[in-house]
């Protein structure tokens, strides 16, 4: 991307629920210096890169999205093995982990004092 200067990216105005249109589109400044800044610190850098050869996908109708990315973050932290595929009933015991924990906590966030 950086040899490129663009990345591609979904054009909303071409694009519907059956079939996404992809546009080429040029980098910002802050692209640049994201990517510039992932591949000094993950690209043999200081930080070391999992690869991930199994990245199960979320249920196309589902609107779960940012549960999800939650989901795959917690067993990346916790270095737990990505199951081929995540089920709603695995999305809907997680969400319900953290409404607890929220619940739980929800005395704290009152009390900035």
């Amino acid at each position: 991307m950086l040899q490129q200067g663009s990345r591609m990216k979904f054009d909303k105005s071409q694009s519907t629920h059956i079939k996404l249109k992809m546009v080429e589109s040029i980098l910002s400044d802050d692209e640049i210096r994201t990517i510039r800044w992932i591949k000094e610190n993950y690209d043999g850098g200081r930080i070391p890169l999992n690869h991930a050869r199994i990245c199960p996908q979320q249920d196309e109708g589902s609107l779960d999205c940012g549960a999800f990315v939650m989901y795959y973050m917690d067993r990346m932290a916790k270095e737990e093995k990505m199951p081929n595929k995540v089920t709603k009933a695995q999305i809907m015991k997680f969400k319900a982990q953290i409404f607890k924990k929220f619940a739980e906590h929800k005395q704290s966030w009152n009390s900035a004092n």
